[in-house]
């Protein structure tokens, strides 16, 4: 067991490293990621608006053509006044004329519609292109950084990881999955060197017989504050800060 918490010493001391090269990147990898969602929710918007624009289009030449039919079925109404006979027939072709006029009315208004929609669409994708030419630039700009600190790194890390997976490999599972646990929890603090008869993170007091049994090294022993894995470490291994 000594052998096995010891290992849990030196992975964190590992991870420690291998945090303080993520934060080398600082933020870059979370602001490329609001990049790329800001510009895929452009681009999105982009493509619907383009489609509706196409489609309010087909509308418009579909009611144009729906306007010349109706023009032309009125100015016919309108050359049959000349052939009327009767009161009878004047009345209903004078009836036919006027709901002929108000469809015309209609399509009149439902092609300003269109008309204004097409304006409307067309002046958001304007502004929209532009934008997203903006954050496209932006985004390859905060890629390049990041990857420049990743390869500034890249060998030291690589380094790390690997010992950290040779570590990982010799420790017994169920105090890795302890340890990862605690870690995942509390951020890399997952060891806790006694100190003064304390614990080392969290600085509480542990009682006299608890020291002991933890100078032994010889089984898994957590702190009753914090929960992390005490241990007591020599002059050979010893715990970041």
């Amino acid at each position: 067991m000594k052998s096995t918490l010891t290992g849990l010493v030196q992975l964190q001391n590992v991870d420690k490293e291998l945090q303080s090269l993520e934060a080398l990147k600082g933020d870059l990898p979370q602001q490329v990621q609001k990049l790329r969602d800001q510009l895929a929710v452009l681009k999105a918007d982009l493509i619907s608006r383009n489609e509706e624009l196409t489609e309010a289009k087909k509308e418009h030449a579909l009611l144009e053509a729906e306007l010349g039919s109706l023009q032309g079925g009125l100015n016919k109404y309108r050359e049959q006044l000349y052939a009327v006979t009767s009161n009878k027939e004047y009345d209903a072709i004078t009836t036919e004329i006027d709901a002929a006029q108000e469809k015309i009315s209609d399509a009149e208004d439902q092609v300003l519609e269109r008309i204004q929609r097409e304006e409307d669409l067309g002046e958001a994708i304007e502004e929209l292109e532009p934008k997203i030419s903006e954050l496209t630039e932006h985004l390859a700009e905060t890629e390049k950084e990041l990857s420049e600190k990743i390869l500034a790194t890249e060998t030291e890390y690589k380094s790390y990881q690997e010992q950290r997976d040779q570590l990982a490999g010799s420790i017994q599972r169920p105090a890795l999955y302890q340890y990862e646990r605690i870690r995942k929890g509390l951020g890399n603090n997952a060891v806790a060197e006694i100190q003064s008869a304390a614990c080392g993170g969290c600085y509480s007091a542990i009682p006299p017989q608890k020291v002991v049994e933890i100078k032994m090294m010889n089984r898994l022993i957590h702190c009753e504050s914090c929960g992390r894995i005490l241990v007591h470490v020599d002059d050979k291994v010893n715990l970041p800060n």
